[in-house]
């Protein structure tokens, strides 16, 4: 009777574990005409906070250790506390101008991409102050990559055709050339690849800063991308389609048809969904990457750009 009792409480934890839903994550969404982010809870989409931020703000990044988000908003950066759901700070940046931003593994740093002055700019993330200004040497530069050891930067260069490979500890700058207008950008947890798009998808390989392989999606052109935290799927934004690809084989495993055209996405916490701001209607497009289907759309303020995911 004892054993059958032990197995009967086994299997109600069991069942009760299965049923409860997992971390919803909060969902940091930056609203370009509005001058705004929105902190959006990820498993009903209701607004849980809407705070200020500079004048027309862009990219997002959440800290590793998702206590705090800084969004790039030109000449200035803001620092959302999001445990407290308030604005920590701004940083004026003076003359330069942030359009996308990264974050050490230490949450001491920020190292943001300024491409009207082809330089990265690396902070202090308590105080803003600019301690280091590294050169791109290459026109572009709006967006910014950093290896899991903090040693080199890499700018997918969109004017320049190219990514600027930076090692910190020198400034020297190696630049591998593309035929096409370099655009999106992440790194494997390793740091072992970078992959970047625009037109074809791009695998670099970081021990060499040399081009290994190149993917060719179902469109000429390739958006935002986002590498899974476990690093087996590429997610990549097309005009009007999401794709996910196979990053050991290069197969392409789905291709999802949107809504709305996507410009910039995230991925939830646990990897089984894509969130897309679509600027044009003023909404974001929920995708269920390991399904292959659009699971829903809400609406956002106006002109949603950068997003951000923090459990």
């Amino acid at each position: 009777m004892q054993k059958l009792h032990r197995t009967c409480l086994f299997s109600i934890f069991i069942l009760l574990s299965i049923a409860l839903p997992a971390k919803a994550g909060v969902l940091v969404i930056a609203n370009m005409d509005e001058s705004q982010v929105v902190l959006i809870e990820g498993a009903t989409y209701k607004t849980l906070a809407t705070l200020p931020t500079g004048k027309n703000p862009h990219e997002v990044r959440v800290s590793p250790d998702h206590r705090h988000a800084y969004v790039a908003a030109g000449k200035s950066i803001t620092a959302i506390d999001l445990k407290q759901r308030k604005v920590k700070a701004t940083f004026d940046l003076g003359t330069y101008s942030a359009h996308d931003i990264r974050i050490s593994r230490d949450g001491r740093r920020l190292w943001a991409a300024c491409a009207g002055a082809q330089a990265v700019l690396e902070l202090d993330s308590d105080t803003g102050k600019i301690l280091k200004t590294y050169p791109t040497n290459q026109q572009g530069s709006w967006f910014v990559e950093i290896t899991p050891d903090e040693r080199k930067l890499y700018t997918p260069n969109l004017e320049g055709k190219s990514v600027s490979v930076i090692d910190r500890a020198t400034s020297k700058v190696k630049v591998i050339p593309f035929e096409f207008a370099v655009y999106g950008i992440d790194i494997t947890r390793d740091g072992k690849q970078v992959w970047v798009s625009g037109g074809d998808l791009a695998v670099i390989d970081t021990s060499k800063d040399e081009v290994i392989a190149r993917i060719k999606a179902s469109e000429a052109e390739t958006g935002r991308i986002r590498l899974t935290s476990d690093g087996k799927r590429l997610v990549v934004a097309l005009s009007k389609k999401l794709a996910v690809f196979d990053t050991k084989t290069h197969r392409l495993l789905s291709e999802t048809e949107l809504s709305s055209s996507p410009k910039v996405l995230t991925l939830s916490g646990d990897n089984r969904r894509a969130l897309l701001t679509n600027p044009a209607d003023n909404s974001v497009s929920v995708v269920d990457i390991v399904g292959g289907r659009q699971l829903t759309s809400f609406q956002t303020g106006k002109k949603p750009d950068g997003i951000g995911w923090a459990n």
